[in-house]
């Protein structure tokens, strides 16, 4: 997974960006290695080991396919956000096997975290422009769409609408394939699911 990751990463051709991408997912080797072993939660959904890698690389490529259907999307800002929309998670939620939110967690959250390691990173580059820096981190700040899931602010930007719909598609359907790996075989109805405030059925078979 982590190769295909490195495929969107090397389509990143804005300078500054693809420096500021590269310097964690290409050069820094114990980044590369926590990032690949950590989770995306502690529970809902890729709350396993790569769990953070396997939905970064989903959105990303789902980012992508915005990028091809919707040709007004800025395609080196839209994968950059992608790759680093949970970054954050690496210091909100302890590596296996706690898996637990740590305290910058509790007090901060992922997605401020994630913002700040992109402003630490992007203050490394010589002549980053202060507007690309902002636009870039609204985009994560924005990524859960709305204030009482969690996002500092509300999308602002085609950008962080595209990231919101990606990473909000890919938790639900991966928390559907979990509910169904879970249930027992035979059973249509699973049951009540709080995240999606529904009972959840499986479709039927009409081969």
């Amino acid at each position: 997974m982590y190769e295909e990751l490195l495929t969107y990463v090397h389509k990143i051709e804005n300078p500054y960006l693809k420096q500021l991408t590269d310097s964690y997912f290409v050069e820094n080797e114990a980044f590369i290695k926590a990032f690949k072993g950590h989770s995306a939660a502690k529970s809902v959904h890729h709350g396993f080991v790569g769990g953070l890698l396997e939905h970064t690389l989903n959105v990303t490529k789902l980012c992508y396919y915005y990028v091809k259907q919707y040709p007004f999307l800025n395609k080196d800002l839209l994968l950059c956000a992608a790759l680093f929309h949970d970054v954050g998670k690496m210091k909100e939620i302890s590596r296996f096997p706690e898996n637990d939110y740590t305290d910058d967690g509790q007090l901060l959250g992922h997605i401020m975290i994630g913002a700040e390691m992109v402003h630490d990173a992007a203050q490394k580059i010589e002549g980053f422009p202060m507007e690309l820096e902002n636009q870039l981190k609204h985009c994560i700040l924005a990524h859960h769409g709305e204030l009482e899931y969690g996002s500092p602010k509300k999308p602002a930007m085609v950008e962080a609408v595209a990231l919101n719909l990606a990473d909000n598609a890919d938790a639900k359907m991966e928390t559907l394939t979990e509910l169904f790996d879970a249930a027992p075989a035979g059973n249509e109805w699973i049951g009540y699911n709080r995240f999606f405030e529904s009972n959840i059925r499986r479709t039927g078979d009409f081969s």
